[in-house]
């Protein structure tokens, strides 16, 4: 499936212990752990588990590109934005990569037209089948999307309202769920399907998801150009 990911950043779980009846979806906050099961061509050195901090309308993790060895995404689901971090400091300052050293963010507004936009190409059936992911009853939903040629595609998820932003602007925009198991689609050879295994409720708090100090804001455009570097062979032929 065609994934949505808002920002350039984004390009490229003993829970019930915890958990009480009052949990609520917008009021939540907690470190979500999932495990990973990967299908393809897989690589060696890709990892088994991901985590998500969530504290009530925002979650923080890894970022998909670099499985978060080299930046985060933050995304706050009550202002739309998200904001994309990137430790870029072990770069040489010379050649190819001069004038990339350093730590930068970029900040995204998702605009509601954007939203809307989206919305029209994909779309989410409650189904009413339901299985138990880390403890909590989970609702399956069949996600149906369409490409820019047209071309549906259709996949299977499991939700939850007990936890997490009210809307969701990462892997599925304008989900009115939080995903507790979902397939993701890293490349033609290689994909993988997050499954939470743990929740540890209250183990986050709001600073843990602030914009961390030393970072500087860069243009999108300019972040862009920065990827093309590193990941597309964008440098001139004089700078190799």
């Amino acid at each position: 499936m065609k994934k949505f990911f808002f920002g350039v950043g984004l390009l490229l779980l003993t829970v019930m212990a915890g958990l009480t009846v009052n949990a609520q979806q917008g009021k939540w906050a907690g470190l979500v752990k999932y495990k990973l099961t990967w299908t393809g061509n897989v690589p060696q050195g890709v990892p088994t588990e991901w985590q998500v901090k969530v504290f009530e309308n925002q979650l923080s993790h890894g970022d998909y590109l670099t499985f978060g060895n080299l930046g985060k995404v933050i995304i706050n689901a009550a202002n739309k934005t998200v904001t994309s971090t990137y430790d870029f400091s072990m770069l040489p300052d010379e050649g190819p990569t001069e004038g990339m050293s350093g730590k930068w963010y970029v900040r995204s507004k998702i605009k509601d037209e954007d939203l809307k936009k989206a919305l029209e190409s994909i779309k989410y059936e409650y189904t009413g089948n339901t299985k138990e992911i880390a403890g909590l009853k989970c609702q399956e939903v069949k996600v149906i999307s369409k490409d820019d040629d047209g071309t549906e595609d259709t996949e299977i998820i499991y939700v939850t309202k007990e936890l997490g932003p009210v809307l969701n602007l990462d892997t599925y925009p304008g989900l009115d769920a939080f995903p507790m198991e979902y397939p993701m689609k890293f490349s033609p050879e290689i994909s993988a399907t997050f499954t939470v295994d743990e929740l540890l409720k209250g183990k986050v708090k709001d600073v843990d998801l602030m914009l961390e100090s030393g970072y500087e804001e860069i243009s999108e455009e300019d972040f862009g150009e920065m990827m093309k570097v590193l990941f597309g062979g964008g440098a001139d032929e004089d700078d190799m």
